[in-house]
Formats: structure tokens, sequence, C-alpha cells
């Protein structure tokens, strides 16, 4: 049984240990609320250009854009991972890395050659100690670098597919759903697919009149316009912004992910510490009333002998 003196010792190990679980949990609050505004602001705009992109291509008919076209290119595949820099986020990044992990094996048991371009020491460290194929693009990342990194990224990219060094480019992140709720995603981000993205749901007379219009037929909007200069012109200027878009929009949605799930593992945290401290606390008082009763027996068997 541990002494009165190591009991002291756990609880008040475990009490500052709950300090500080307690204000990491403040300042991921504080982050969070932040990077959260930044992404849900920022996802109208990148399913607003998707889908003009999409009605763009349908009325234009077919157009051929190299961001469009499958290189000429069979065998090499890119994976552009986005983890965290720091732990201490609950299973933030060993989701996304085992769900990565799972289609860069798929990918290699077809026969591709899988590269991975790694932003974040977690997800960079995970693959490198497992020897995959890992390109180091950026660490200690600071969000206020976002739109840079999209960008030089995005370029790096277009220059790789129009030299034909890959067929694929595919983009695996968390998509930041709620504070509790981060789900790993693996999208194809090159060649681009011009699929329109559904609407978020609009409140008011704004949303009252897309559903009366959607309840009339009218499913085929991009009829009714008419776009100058050509759609080969729009896309070449739109496509490439897209893509910088939905980089950074990914960069976006693992920062406010990253926040919510450090913020839910030091609140678990800070709650099993105090419970843990009350159990040491009773073990403490348990241990002493123990001690206190053995040395009044003592007393009184001292007292009855003399």
């Amino acid at each position: 049984m541990a002494s009165l003196r190591d009991i002291r010792r756990r609880i008040g190990s475990v009490k500052n240990t709950r300090q500080i679980t307690r204000a990491m949990k403040l300042v991921a609050g504080a982050k969070l609320r932040r990077a959260t505004d930044a992404a849900v602001k920022a996802r109208p705009y990148q399913q607003t250009l998707t889908r003009v992109l999409a009605r763009v291509a349908q009325s234009a008919g077919d157009i051929e854009h190299p961001l469009l076209s499958v290189p000429d290119n069979d065998k090499d595949v890119v994976v552009v991972l986005m983890t965290s820099d720091r732990g201490l986020c609950g299973g933030f990044n060993s989701q996304l890395c085992k769900r990565t992990q799972e289609q860069v094996d798929t990918l290699i048991k077809a026969g591709k050659s899988v590269k991975i371009l790694g932003y974040g020491k977690k997800g960079i460290g995970h693959f490198k100690n497992r020897g995959y194929e890992v390109e180091t693009i950026a660490i200690d990342i600071n969000p206020a670098s976002y739109p840079d990194l999209a960008r030089q990224l995005g370029e790096r990219l277009v220059d790789e597919l129009e030299q034909h060094k890959f067929e694929k480019v595919y983009l695996a992140f968390n998509e930041y759903k709620s504070a509790m709720t981060q789900t790993p995603a693996f999208l194809q981000l090159l060649p681009m697919k011009l699929d329109a993205a559904p609407a978020a749901p609009q409140a008011g007379p704004a949303g009252e009149a897309a559903q009366m219009l959607e309840k009339l037929g009218a499913a085929n909007p991009s009829a009714e316009y008419l776009y100058e200069p050509g759609g080969l012109e729009i896309l070449s200027r739109l496509l490439p912004m897209a893509l910088k878009t939905r980089i950074q929009q990914a960069f976006l949605e693992t920062q406010a992910g990253e926040q919510a799930a450090r913020m839910t593992a030091m609140d678990n945290a800070t709650r099993n510490a105090g419970e843990l401290i009350n159990s040491l606390s009773l073990e403490y008082n348990r241990a002493r009333q123990a001690a206190i009763t053995t040395e009044l027996t003592e007393i009184v068997s001292g007292a009855e002998a003399l």
C-alpha cells in the first residue's frame, strides 16, 4: 500500500496536470472560434465558384483544358497530406493517417508509385517512420501563411501536371463538421472535376425562393446564361483560382478541426484528472484514518499494560 507521502505527491502532480490541461482547453477554445469562423465563411465562396465553373463547362460544351485533362502518365500518383504540427488533440491525426495509409496502400497494390507531400509534423513523421516516400513541404505553419502556401502548391501542381509528372493528385485532410466531429477526407484534386457542389441551405426569403424554383422544375439554370468571353477563356482564368481556393479551404478545415479536437481532448483530460484526484483523496483519507486508528490502538494497549 502506498504511503501517505506518496499519495500526497501524486495528488499534487495530478492537480498540476489538471491546471495545464484546463489552460490548454481555454487556449484551444479561443483559437477554435477564429478558425471556425474562417473555415465556415470561406465555404460559400468555394462552393459558389465550383457551381459557376460547372455551369460554364456545361454551357460551353466540350472544352479541353490542362487542369481537366488526364495526363499521359498512368503510374505516378501524388497525395497532399495536411495534419497538425502538435499533438494532444485526440485521434485527429491518427484517424487521418490511418485512412490515408489505407488509400495509399491500395494505390501501391494497384501498381502505382505514390509520393506524399506533407504539411504538418505528425503526418510527415507517421509516413516517414513506415518507409513511404514523403517530401516535407511545410512545418510549423502559421495560419496567416495559408494563402501563400495554397498559391505555391497550386502553381507547382499545375506545372507538374503540364509536364505529365503524375496521373492524379489526391488531397487528404480532416473536414471540420462540428466541435465534436472531424471527418477524414481523401479527395481527388487533379485533374479537376467540375461537379456542381451542393448549395448550402439558405434561410429567409432567398431560401424560400430557391426551394420554389426547384419545385417548379428549374433544374437547368445554366441554359439561361450567356457568357462573354468564351467558356475556354473563362475556365482558363477561374480553374487555377478554384484550385487555389480548394487547397486553402483544406488548410482552414484542418486548422479548425485541430483546435476543436484539442479542446475536446483537453476537456476530457481535465475531467479525468478531477476524477483521479477524488479517487486519490478518498484513498488518502482511508489510509490516514487507518494510521490514526493504529496509533490509538497502540496507545490504549500501552496504557493497559502499565
